[in-house]
């Protein structure tokens, strides 16, 4: 049986005959979908990334790194791919047409750069930090307005008691989505290490106004009022957060009011 699949060459599209060496039958499994359809297409990014999620659920967590190395792999050349031919259209003068194409690389910029983001994640799951500092780094040079790549590199930081250069990201993070409770809890921890209690608890109360059951922030935040000798306040979020999960738990805290 033959099929009509449509590809794109010097990105102009065209129309080729393709007969699959073996007849299979349709399946549900997205993962079949997902392979065949790399098998058609070696370079189809999104399929790659696709396929990477799947197998980090399934805990292979080499053929997840793997699938998202080829994804990142795929786009990065096909940005290269997409920028050459867009930068031949402008010294052709077809301005509107280098346009599109740079659009084009624009977004696959933006995949690539969420792509980075998980891979990151994935690394730090294996406490392979330096890789995982290198995606963040990877991913924010791709897309400079990625709050949450600048955010989970803050925290990467924090986590490595680089404290000035972690505050620089989460802070730019926030600029770009005020919105993100995880910015605003991880902001007020650092203010709160460096003894910046008033806009620690800036930070605390903004991310329970987006998210009032939020109960890691609510520990952090009794502590915060324990450590400003504010006790019936402390007590109180405390006994919030443990309300809310029971299972939480705060040494210092825990020592107080347990």
């Amino acid at each position: 049986m033959k099929y009509l699949v449509v590809r794109a060459k010097n990105y102009q599209l065209s129309i080729i005959k393709y007969k699959p060496a073996i007849e299979t039958k349709f399946s549900d499994n997205p993962k079949i979908h997902l392979l065949q359809a790399l098998a058609a297409d070696p370079i189809f990014s999104e399929a790659h990334f696709q396929l990477a999620l799947m197998y980090q659920l399934e805990s292979d967590h080499k053929s997840a790194e793997n699938h998202f190395l080829k994804a990142i792999e795929s786009d990065s050349l096909q940005i290269l791919e997409i920028e050459k031919w867009g930068k031949k259209l402008l010294q052709k003068c077809q301005f509107q047409n280098a346009k599109v194409l740079f659009m084009k690389a624009q977004d696959k910029k933006y995949h690539c750069s969420r792509v980075n983001i998980k891979l990151a994640n994935h690394y730090k799951n294996q406490n392979k930090l330096a890789k995982a500092q290198t995606c963040l780094k990877n991913s924010i040079d791709l897309d400079p307005s990625s709050s949450k790549a600048h955010r989970d590199l803050g925290i990467l930081l924090l986590q490595q008691k680089r404290n000035d250069v972690a505050r620089l990201h989460i802070e730019k993070a926030l600029d770009l989505d005020y919105s993100d409770c995880l910015s605003h809890l991880n902001l007020g921890m650092i203010m709160k290490q460096s003894k910046d209690y008033v806009d620690a608890e800036v930070h605390f109360l903004t991310a329970l106004d987006i998210n009032p059951k939020y109960s890691v922030c609510m520990l952090e935040l009794a502590h915060l009022q324990l450590i400003m000798k504010n006790k019936i306040e402390a007590k109180k979020y405390y006994r919030k957060a443990r309300k809310i999960s029971p299972d939480i738990n705060h040494a210092e805290l825990d020592k107080v009011f347990g």
